[in-house]
């Protein structure tokens, strides 16, 4: 799972993982990341998360975001891109154990403690809130120039590295997709919602619609139609079954749904 870490003007820093569809940031409370800056504007930027990768796109900001120092309007992110909105510096982390090197987190902090004045409130720990589409107000990330800063340290979550190996992630009880290729492989996408988008925006995309126990895979964009199990897939979707491998974009995942039917390459034998 990839995150964005929001760099603060005392030296510390917040993560913020992805782990919506949309993650949205801007000066109004009711975004996900909330930048109480006169710089940013109200719905300033919005990272879109799909299965491996992430997107960042400018709402039409007054005042424009920045990746690497280049204004954008949508930007595939990469891994250490950094991002400015505002006064605010934030890094794009492709994973969400990496830890920045202390040059980087040191130097980030020295420009952000520039444009704030030296004073900062220090933001409050992004905590993510299940059966919600977006957190309540109190609970969004925050970081504002107005107060200065406050001494007592912010609480956060700390991830070392792991002694050992971890284990292999364990399926999810329902219906879901395993990741099969790139450097998520083996993470698992609980079919949870009645429609899941996959693959990459303005590459190609498709939508799975839940309909009670069935699943069907419909391509949205993209000059060419996502796979399953080898051969293209028809304007009027296919339903699947477990087993089925669907590729779209460059990646390839596996649909399980336990207590279902053989798969079809099954069947066929």
């Amino acid at each position: 799972m990839s995150k964005l870490v929001l760099f603060l003007p005392d030296g510390t820093t917040l993560d913020v993982p992805l782990t919506r569809e949309r993650t949205t940031i801007g000066r109004r409370a009711d975004n996900d990341i909330c930048l109480p800056h006169l710089a940013v504007s109200g719905e300033h930027a919005v990272v879109v998360t799909i299965l491996a990768d992430s997107f960042l796109e400018d709402l039409n900001s007054t005042n424009g975001t920045l990746v690497n120092e280049k204004p954008i309007a949508k930007h595939f992110l990469r891994d250490r891109d950094e991002i400015e909105i505002g006064r605010h510096k934030l890094v794009y982390c492709a994973d969400d154990d990496a830890q920045l090197a202390s040059e980087t987190v040191v130097g980030m902090a020295r420009i952000a403690e520039r444009d704030f004045g030296g004073s900062v409130e220090a933001a409050k720990p992004f905590v993510p809130k299940q059966g919600a589409r977006k957190p309540s107000p109190a609970a969004r990330t925050v970081a504002n120039e107005a107060l200065p800063v406050d001494p007592t340290p912010v609480e956060r979550e700390v991830i070392s590295a792991p002694a050992a190996a971890p284990a292999a992630p364990e399926a999810p009880q329902g219906p879901s997709l395993k990741l099969l290729t790139g450097p998520k492989a083996g993470t698992w996408i609980a079919l949870t919602k009645p429609e899941t988008t996959l693959g990459r925006p303005g590459v190609q995309v498709a939508l799975l619609v839940r309909t009670g126990p069935s699943f069907k895979l419909k391509p949205v964009e993209g000059i060419s139609p996502p796979a399953l199990n080898g051969q293209p897939v028809g304007s009027e979707g296919a339903e699947l079954v477990p087993g089925d491998i669907i590729e779209i974009a460059g990646a390839r995942l596996e649909f399980f749904a336990p207590g279902g039917q053989a798969a079809k390459q099954d069947v066929a034998a």
